[in-house]
């Protein structure tokens, strides 16, 4: 019965009573669970491997990276998190990135180039992980 949790809210998400607001937060739960934070959980790893100290915190609307180096030092913030259109709710990036000479820039970025027309359901876990790798080029100065 573990999966009860999903069966209810795929019958949230097809109930005609359920306000377009409340049906729209639920897709973005469901991206969240299911798209972003298994791609931000995978670059965690992969950093502690590499020897970061790396943590992922998920939060009702949003979940976060932080990757540190030398132990306590902040080297990228990355954020996913929701950005209202007109059409529903788009993921974004919301990056605060730490350079090697310790000056900090913070960028908010669509997971998709700018211009390209996607829905929320286009974005994948690819889309994610590629967005990171941008922005943690920048942490050394690439």
């Amino acid at each position: 019965m573990a999966d009860w949790k999903l069966e209810l809210e795929d019958i949230f998400l097809s109930d005609s009573q359920a306000s377009r607001a409340e049906r729209e937060n639920a897709r973005f739960a469901k991206f969240l669970r299911e798209v972003a934070t298994p791609a931000l959980s995978e670059i965690a790893e992969e950093m502690r491997r590499l020897g970061r100290t790396a943590t992922v915190r998920e939060a009702p609307a949003s979940t976060i990276l932080t990757v540190y180096r030398d132990a306590n030092v902040e080297e990228i913030c990355y954020s996913v998190i929701r950005q209202f259109v007109n059409d529903g709710i788009l993921p974004r990036a919301s990056v605060r990135v730490v350079r090697t000479n310790s000056r900090s820039t913070s960028h908010d970025e669509p997971l998709r180039p700018m211009g390209e027309h996607y829905t929320i359901d286009d974005v994948t876990k690819d889309d994610v992980i590629r967005s990171f790798l941008v922005f943690y080029r920048m942490t050394k100065g690439q």
